[in-house]
């Protein structure tokens, strides 16, 4: 893999140097954001990384996930990591790889660009800062395409893991079927789960993977040190004991990868919370419905609850495989809620169709858990208390946005709004395409009266991305939901963009959110221009 990654990435940055050159490509100047100037100064420490999508080797293409840390001097330097990666097309899982040096660099408007060296090849990467302790990242290389985070890593110990809410998606062991989990799990002192419940949707159906005790004794989440550990999650399905790495980002926040062939899972895991938070929740869910084949979907909006999970006023958008509209009433309840558990019903909702649908619903602290459990489709995500209802003017954004035109695209951008605009830059990759970096330019509306739900139009995008019809959903001061409204031609994706603080100080870490990235099959036709 090192040497096709290589050569695909002395490509990519020989066609991009052949652009310039020729006078073919104007690269949009970096604006720093209202708050101050970024450099590579904001990128110091070490940092956990995560990373899924999609890596592509000629006609081939597989589910991958990356996991670990990286360390960052703050000059401009990579000195170092480990990394788990678990990718089919390169063959199976590869644990604690060693990040060789290599260099990044952090422009004015906390858009930067690095190589992510292991022995298993590199990984050219792409990343917007919201703060010293945050940022957005995604791969952009000829070889795949995917997207993540960076967090500024601390320690916690095992005596703080008390009880904690999970979600993982991915594929199954032999990448047949989309797969997405969802739980959360009691420990004693020593790690052991002492109680615990297990939800799966493995291709659009829960038949007998809903609602599955953890094995106790069998299931555990042991730290072997204060930054990193193990997992074992035990249920009676046929996947039996799926194990995992965990790395530590803080006390309240977790990244799991898993290690064995049982199946391709990662993801996060929170500290649990035992009911919902009372007032209006924004949410977006992404996967795929129910038709054959399945069209992919995401979904966004909100809805108003209280602790018990009884929700009134629900406002749904959706976008179903290029076909967009809106359910504006929506309820739901919960029929049981065990052990922070809730069996989630509604009624008014669609994914393409109207159906009565179930989620298993998991409060945590960086949202409500969701996955469908209903065998109507698979819909996976979050729903996140709110507590504002506007983003503010005269601030700079990072973008991030995840989701597949057939293949799998990634987007990250930085922007700066206005009380009606948005202007700045965007960088695209299009399932080992990436495109130059081009203007990002647009306008938004509000709901009126403000809900915190709005649309934001960009046009005219070059080099065949088109126009962008995004839906947004404000959580809090800063930080924002998205989804992808594009219909003609199709864009189905979900994503985030975060206030930016170029603040010396680690504290201005984004908070944790349990956000989804959506996965599609990567087994289909490989898109070569």
């Amino acid at each position: 893999m090192s040497v096709r990654n290589g050569i695909f990435l002395l490509v990519a940055l020989s066609t991009l140097a052949f652009l310039v050159a020729c006078g073919s490509y104007s690269s949009p100047k970096p604006v720093p954001p209202p708050s101050g100037s970024f450099s590579n100064s904001n990128l110091k420490g070490t940092y956990v990384i995560s990373i899924s999508g999609t890596d592509a080797n000629g006609s081939t293409s597989s589910f991958f996930a990356i996991v670990g840390t990286i360390t960052a001097d703050g000059n401009g330097n990579i000195t170092g990591g480990t990394v788990d990666i678990n990718d089919p097309n390169i063959g199976g899982f590869f644990p604690a790889q060693t990040v060789s040096a290599n260099t990044y660099k952090v422009g004015t408007d906390g858009r930067g660009t690095g190589t992510l060296s292991t022995p298993e090849g590199n990984l050219f990467l792409d990343f917007v800062l919201t703060s010293n302790g945050h940022g957005l990242i995604t791969r952009f290389d000829n070889s795949g395409t995917g997207s993540g985070t960076l967090d500024l890593q601390s320690s916690t110990s095992q005596s703080s893991l008390a009880s904690l809410a999970f979600s993982l998606s991915g594929f199954d062991g032999t990448e047949t079927f989309l797969l997405g989990s969802v739980g959360a799990f009691t420990l004693d002192p020593s790690g052991n789960v002492t109680s615990g419940t297990q939800d799966f949707n493995e291709g659009g159906s829960s038949a007998g993977l809903a609602d599955l005790s953890l094995t106790v004794p069998g299931s555990s989440l042991v730290l072997t040190s204060s930054t990193s550990g193990t997992a074992v999650l035990t249920t009676s399905s046929s996947f039996g004991s799926l194990n995992f790495d965990v790395w530590v980002i803080d006390s309240t926040h977790l990244k799991l990868i898993e290690t064995d062939t049982a199946a391709l899972l990662a993801g996060d895991a929170f500290t649990q919370q035992t009911s919902f938070p009372a007032g209006q929740l924004v949410y977006t869910l992404a996967g795929s419905d129910s038709s054959i084949p399945a069209n992919p979907l995401v979904a966004g909006g909100f809805v108003t609850t209280d602790v018990n999970g009884n929700l009134t006023n629900g406002v749904e958008d959706f976008n179903d495989g290029g076909l967009t509209s809106t359910q504006p009433s929506f309820t739901g309840s919960c029929t049981a809620f065990v052990a922070g558990r809730c069996q989630l019903q509604l009624a008014g909702f669609s994914n393409g169709a109207l159906n009565t649908f179930v989620f298993a619903a998991y409060p945590s602290s960086a949202g409500v858990q969701l996955l469908e459990v209903d065998s109507l489709g698979q819909l996976q995500g979050a729903a996140y208390a709110q507590t504002a209802t506007s983003f503010a003017a005269s601030q700079g954004y990072g973008l991030n946005l995840s989701g597949t035109n057939g293949n799998e695209v990634d987007d990250i951008a930085e922007f700066t709004a206005t009380a009606t605009s948005i202007s700045g830059i965007l960088d695209e990759n299009d399932l080992g395409f990436p495109y130059v970096p081009e203007t990002l330019s647009g306008t938004y509306a509000a709901d009126s009266p403000a809900t915190g739900r709005g649309s934001i139009t960009v046009p005219s995008l070059k080099y065949g991305i088109g126009t962008l019809n995004l839906e947004y959903y404000v959580i809090d001061s800063s930080t924002v939901l998205l989804i992808d409204g594009d219909s003609n031609p199709p864009q189905v994706a979900v994503g985030t963009f975060q206030l930016q603080n170029a603040s010396s100080s680690p504290a201005a870490a984004q908070s944790a959110i349990g956000m989804f990235r959506p996965v599609f099959r990567p087994r289909g036709a490989i898109r070569r221009k």
